[in-house]
């Protein structure tokens, strides 16, 4: 199999990552988005193969069991996300590298399997209150949901370190600047990216 590189945003849910991942697909072409399998219903807007690979648990514990999963995780209870080994090779087999946008620990995990080729930036914001208030402005979910995510971020902050690059997201406009210089210096082995 080809090896590309590899681009891992993680962080906690609210803090920015899929809008900064975004931002540095529409501007370096060579990055191909890994789309990942999960088992939460999808929403509105999300399409199919594009967004994420909506699954059901059933077929998901299967592909778990027949070892499809690079990294996979039950990021809350029966609410599973993973990475296919297919979609990693399908994208380096087509000469381009990959950005994960993936949960804490299947960033590490990712980070730990492919520790030569890869960048892992944690996405971080200065306090769980902005973390709340941004998931409020989504409108995705009801309080308890988000209560359960903000739990779940208080023990994410502490991987952060575990990263090549924490990106504090106070600006976002700066914030995806700095995300795509980091990426590009990477890529393309400009200088020290950390």
């Amino acid at each position: 199999m080809k090896k590309g590189k590899m681009i891992i945003l993680s962080g906690p849910s609210g803090s920015g990552k899929t809008t900064i991942s975004k931002h540095i697909l529409s501007k370096i072409t060579e990055l191909k988005f890994s789309v990942s399998c999960t088992t939460r219903p999808i929403r509105n807007k999300e399409k199919h193969g594009i967004d994420y690979y909506f699954i059901s648990t059933k077929k998901f514990i299967s592909k778990i069991k027949k070892c499809q999963f690079a990294e996979w995780e039950e990021v809350y209870p029966k609410l599973f996300y993973g990475t296919l080994k297919s979609e990693i090779s399908k994208t380096w087999n087509e000469n381009k590298h990959i950005l994960f946008d993936v949960d804490v620990k299947g960033g590490l995990h990712l980070k730990k399997l492919y520790p030569d080729n890869s960048l892992s930036i944690f996405v971080l914001v200065h306090s769980i209150e902005i973390l709340k208030e941004r998931l409020l402005k989504r409108n995705h979910e009801n309080f308890s949901k988000i209560k359960t995510r903000l739990e779940k971020a208080n023990i994410e902050w502490r991987y952060a370190n575990l990263f090549d690059v924490k990106l504090l997201n106070i600006n976002l406009y700066q914030t995806k600047k700095k995300a795509l210089n980091l990426v590009s210096d990477f890529i393309y082995n400009r200088g020290d990216w950390t």
